[in-house]
């Protein structure tokens, strides 16, 4: 027994010496190198060396995020505008960058045509227009100041979602604003309801709102005690309009869509004005829907007079019935700020 607890000292003697002798070898290396290191007088201290070459902090590597805002600006002017705002996750610095940019974009553009027409069906982009991955009916074309965004006539509810969020993104920054008459009437009814689906079935299901519908007939898909009949009156119309606008969910808005814009432009055929006329329904009035009266220099309503029977001017301008809307935009207080033009 005595045997064995001796030889268990002169073992660890051995692995003290060994340890000072190592720590020893140690210092002599690090001084001829010109390395002064902290004290090493005990080899199992805590300010042995061994200790802190072996469990020292390690060097702080660059990060990725870390290169400087003119390189990825150049990185972002090669990237689709789809995948610019994808790079908002990557990193607080990244979103920055982005931000910044989109700070910059004064000029937005939401409007709804075929976008067949601006791009082939089977391209997903040609470097200036880009289609949404994912959704095939939404076109963005971006610049330094501007941004065009373009949804197929033939949309759908994923298609005005996507819509709504896209305006909301750059609607925050934009100070001239243009919008078709039926996302005009989207941004209304999402100042009041975030039920998005039951408000596309209500505009679908007035039938003839828009020119490119050939058929006055709802679409099959609407339930027929849902359907708003032909009316002999734009009042009667009115009537309907409220008695079907029941949406599941109601919000009030935070705030104004375009909060900063001084001009705002809505585009109209002469059978979109009924989505006009459909504003006061949704109780979201001007200056909570898009801007402030303050802020806002000229509200501007655009009025396509282009028929078949070749009407224009004076005699359509009699027919347009827009009461309804005039209440909606207060048009009395903006009084020479609105104004409304025939093309």
């Amino acid at each position: 027994m005595r045997t064995r607890i001796l030889s268990l000292k002169i073992t660890t003697c051995l692995i003290t010496d060994i340890g000072r002798m190592l720590n020893e070898q140690i210092v002599r290396l690090l001084s001829l190198m010109h390395i002064h290191p902290p004290s090493a007088n005990n080899a199992t201290g805590s300010n042995s060396v061994l200790k802190k070459l072996k469990f020292g902090k390690k060097k702080s590597t660059p990060k990725f995020g870390n290169l400087p805002e003119s390189v990825w600006d150049n990185i972002l002017d090669n990237l689709s505008p789809f995948e610019r705002v994808k790079m908002r996750r990557v990193n607080q610095k990244l979103k920055n960058v982005v931000d910044k940019r989109r700070k910059r974009v004064l000029y937005a553009d939401f409007l709804r045509t075929d976008v067949d027409t601006i791009l082939p069906a089977e391209s997903s982009g040609d470097g200036e227009f880009f289609r949404l991955p994912k959704s095939s009916r939404i076109v963005v074309h971006e610049e330094a100041r501007s941004v065009l965004i373009i949804v197929d006539t033939h949309w759908t509810i994923s298609d005005a979602v996507k819509m709504m969020a896209a305006i909301r993104y750059y609607g925050i920054n934009a100070h001239t604003v243009t919008l078709d008459a039926s996302l005009a009437e989207l941004c209304v009814a999402a100042q009041s309801t975030n039920d998005i689906a039951f408000w596309f079935a209500f505009q679908s299901a007035s039938g003839t709102s828009d020119p490119v519908c050939q058929s006055s007939k709802s679409p099959s898909w609407v339930p027929d005690d849902f359907r708003v009949r032909s009316v002999q009156s734009y009042e009667q119309d009115q009537l309907a309009a409220y008695s079907q606008w029941a949406p599941r969910t109601q919000i009030i808005p935070v705030g104004p869509l375009f909060p900063k814009a001084t001009e705002i432009t809505i585009r109209a055929s002469v059978p979109q004005l009924r989505r006009l006329r459909r504003f006061p329904i949704y109780r979201s009035p001007l200056h909570r829907s898009f801007v402030e009266f303050n802020n806002l220099h000229i509200l501007r309503l655009v009025v396509s007079t282009n028929t078949s029977s070749g009407r224009r001017g004076r005699q359509v301008a009699q027919s347009l019935k827009l009461a309804p809307f005039l209440k909606w935009a207060n048009a009395q207080r903006l009084a020479h700020r609105f104004s409304v033009q025939f093309v």
